[in-house]
């Protein structure tokens, strides 16, 4: 993929989005294919690296956002490079609930720590 790298290290799907990417509606669908043959069709996390000038689409943000389009999705961390970033759209999340739980972090470790936290069941 052009926007992004992806790997998988049990049970976290790992995605590392390039600087000035946009997603939509066909990226999150590729996203999704590639986590759930990554995870070999069983339950997993994504842990997203959001870099400067990412862009989701409102159409990528409803889809990304429904457990139905990605049913073994079980959670969500976000990694950014700002705490004001982690701030406000931890803060926006409260407004446009996914249906998985979903939070923002700086630290990888520490969001790796809370994924690790969820269940998969």
């Amino acid at each position: 993929m052009w926007y992004a790298t992806i790997h998988y290290d049990a049970p976290i799907v790992y995605i590392d989005l390039k600087e000035g990417t946009e997603l939509g509606f066909p990226e999150i669908n590729e996203l999704t294919r590639h986590a759930e043959k990554l995870a070999d069709q069983k339950p997993y996390f994504v842990l997203t690296h959001l870099h400067k000038n990412v862009n989701l689409t409102n159409e990528g943000k409803r889809v990304a956002a429904e457990a139905k389009t990605a049913p073994l999705h079980k959670g969500t961390a976000l990694l950014v490079d700002s705490t004001m970033y982690m701030i406000a759209a931890n803060f926006f999340n409260n407004f446009r609930k996914p249906e998985f739980p979903f939070k923002v972090f700086t630290e990888k470790q520490k969001a790796i720590d809370w994924l690790q936290s969820l269940s998969l069941n």
